[in-house]
């Protein structure tokens, strides 16, 4: 039997091809979407998890880049509303960068912003008490907000969202053949765990990230070179209570984000490391010294790598041919079409950042209008994702209200911040209403959501769950690791 053809078949899970999904599935276009691994499975679980303008870019006159940001960030903290926070970053006058530097910078970011939800930046005084956490008198310090994101989880929400409307998604499923059909479109072939299957689509659209010249070369073509920075971060022991993160300015201009993370750990980073290839990937010594040694210049804290409780590396595929440094190199993208005859479209995207991921999107289905011949407009900056919504303070209230009294409250808002709404139907579904959450794999994590995460969020391996869908790997033991990764390979999860 001859495979259906599809409108888009897209190569990439990650954020970029999970939100030109959405927008697709929304128009009412027939998508299928693929990836050689898990869903976030790269670069877009392991991100810094901000939404944010990229107050740094202000100093390569990059302004129309940190407006488009700023603009979405206001986008996503209305349509993500369950996975984001509001996050204010203090920044200590510590020399790098004079004060009036980082008054008009600030300034600045808040004028590119326009209107918006988030406090405007403002300068603190030399005895604001958190001041008094540094290792070093500092003559004050400027605060701004950005907002703090679960990376992975938008990723994932976005592909519910384009499921919800039609679109097919494959996780491990990767491209291994591409032919021109004479008749239009594209053949091709897809392997997976159960073997092989072909799709058949008008447009290919190669969102594949670092992979993204491996993906050209499938179809004979050569790809625009592709710049690998690797970005690392850490995991250290609380250095202080509160609420706030910080931006460290570092002797070589850079800087070394301290994030909280929970009530026990902050998250530091991040680092511009140049990689050969997608295979160099992992935290080096060095990035590990160097993120141990902002920390100790800043508080004082003599911490070591046996401090660390956890080390992640992601790669940003950025656009090649520039020549500036890792630092300074431009977080901008770049869409190339190739439709020569009007009978097939091969679509490339290179380049981007999380925070515009959104407007990414909603530009390549603009791009892909003429060739599909669709003239629909985007709808994604008004629709909630899956989980958000109007209701979503409420609907917390009621959640706690009714299973308050059988389910723990820590439980309920921690899978409140993972699932929003759709907390309740797991609840509802997975405990049966008696508070029985099945079996405590520690760290957070239980039977009755790992199941939710297998039936409804294509999670196939243990590590999808541990660590992208909840995170709650972070606080297991390794023998608590091990014991839920056999749990999860005994189960039939059909």
């Amino acid at each position: 039997m001859a495979s259906p053809l599809h409108d888009l078949l897209i190569v990439g899970a990650g954020i970029n091809g999970a939100g030109i999904a959405r927008d697709a599935a929304l128009r009412g276009l027939s998508v299928v979407v693929c990836d050689r691994g898990d869903i976030a499975g790269a670069t877009s679980s392991a991100s810094t998890k901000l939404i944010h303008g990229g107050i740094r870019y202000l100093e390569q006159a990059a302004f129309g880049l940190v407006r488009e940001s700023l603009r979405e960030r206001e986008v996503l903290g209305r349509i993500a509303a369950h996975l984001v926070r509001p996050q204010r970053f203090i920044v200590p006058h510590t020399g790098e960068r004079p004060a009036w530097m980082l008054a008009i910078g600030l300034r600045l970011y808040d004028m590119l912003a326009g209107r918006h939800s988030l406090p405007a930046s403002q300068r603190l005084p030399p005895d604001f008490p958190l001041l008094r956490q540094l290792d070093r008198a500092v003559s004050g310090a400027h605060a701004y907000f950005d907002l703090w994101v679960d990376d992975a989880r938008l990723t994932l929400t976005n592909l519910m969202d384009a499921r919800t409307h039609g679109a097919e998604v494959l996780p491990r499923h990767a491209l291994v053949a591409v032919s021109a059909d004479p008749a239009g479109g594209w053949r091709c072939t897809l392997s997976g765990r159960a073997g092989r299957r072909e799709i058949h689509a008008r447009c290919v659209v190669n969102v594949a990230g670092p992979w993204v010249a491996a993906v050209e070369e499938l179809r004979g073509a050569t790809a625009p070179p592709v710049r690998l920075v690797q970005g690392t971060h850490i995991l250290l022991p609380r250095l202080h209570a509160g609420d706030d993160a910080w931006l460290l300015q570092q002797p070589d201009r850079r800087v070394v984000f301290v994030i909280p993370w929970d009530a026990h750990s902050h998250l530091v980073g991040t680092t511009e490391t140049e990689l050969d290839s997608p295979s160099a990937l992992g935290a080096t010594a060095a990035e590990l010294d160097y993120l141990l040694t902002a920390i100790r210049r800043a508080f004082g804290r003599r911490l070591h790598t046996d401090d660390i409780q956890w080390a992640f590396s992601g790669m940003r595929p950025l656009i090649g041919g520039d020549e500036r440094d890792a630092r300074t190199a431009s977080r901008e993208y770049r869409l190339s079409l190739d439709a020569p005859d009007g009978r097939r479209a091969w679509l490339t995207v290179q380049g981007g950042k999380l925070t515009t991921y959104r407007r990414l999107a909603e530009t390549a289905v603009d791009l892909l209008n003429g060739p599909l011949g669709v003239g629909t407009r985007s709808s994604t900056a008004a629709r909630a994702l899956p989980g958000s919504g109007t209701a979503a303070a409420s609907a917390l209230a009621t959640l706690h209200r009714e299973a308050g009294g059988i389910l723990p409250t820590d439980w309920i808002d921690a899978l409140w911040r993972r699932h929003g709404t759709l907390a309740a139907q797991l609840i509802g579904k997975y405990t049966c209403g008696t508070g029985d959450r099945g079996r405590d794999f520690g760290g957070g994590l239980f039977e009755a959501e790992a199941r939710w995460c297998a039936a409804h969020e294509w999670a196939t391996d243990a590590e999808d769950v541990m660590w992208r869908r909840t995170r709650c790997g972070v606080r297991m033991s390794p023998a608590q690791r091990a014991a839920f990764s056999s749990w999860w390979c005994a189960q039939s999860f059909a």
